[in-house]
């Protein structure tokens, strides 16, 4: 069974806010001043954070798999063996995780430290 990772707002306003100061960078690296690596050096960056952005904003799920729990977040994924989760929690943490959204469930694991996830869009489901 697939759960879609939730992308909150602000994650969208990153990827605008990225492009909006990018963008007139890479104009005036191409048209006021000539220097080309400027000018590649921003393409490249806006391209590499947009097309990260992106491909999380897209490919952002959970599958519950026959004996493991696979989380694919953008070019990101982790395979988590049902044996080996501890507890399961909502939580609001900031922490780096994978997740695109405040509205999180941290996955508790033996031996491990614990991985964090967007909550997930499914009608009439919910941690809370």
């Amino acid at each position: 069974m697939r759960f879609r990772g939730k992308v909150s707002w602000w994650f969208y306003a990153i990827m605008i806010g990225v492009a909006g100061l990018q963008i007139p960078l890479i104009i005036v690296s191409a048209f006021i001043d000539p220097n080309v690596a400027a000018f590649l050096m921003n393409l490249v960056i806006f391209v590499s954070v947009e097309v990260f952005c992106v491909s999380i904003a897209i490919h952002n799920f959970v599958d519950l798999e026959e004996e493991s729990l696979l989380i694919v977040f953008g070019f990101l994924w982790r395979r988590i063996p049902y044996s080996e989760i501890t507890a399961l929690r909502a939580t609001n943490n900031p922490l780096s995780s994978l997740a695109a959204s405040l509205d999180r469930i941290e996955i508790r694991c033996r031996n491990k430290a614990s991985t964090m996830i967007g909550s997930w869009i499914r009608k009439g489901f919910s941690m809370k």
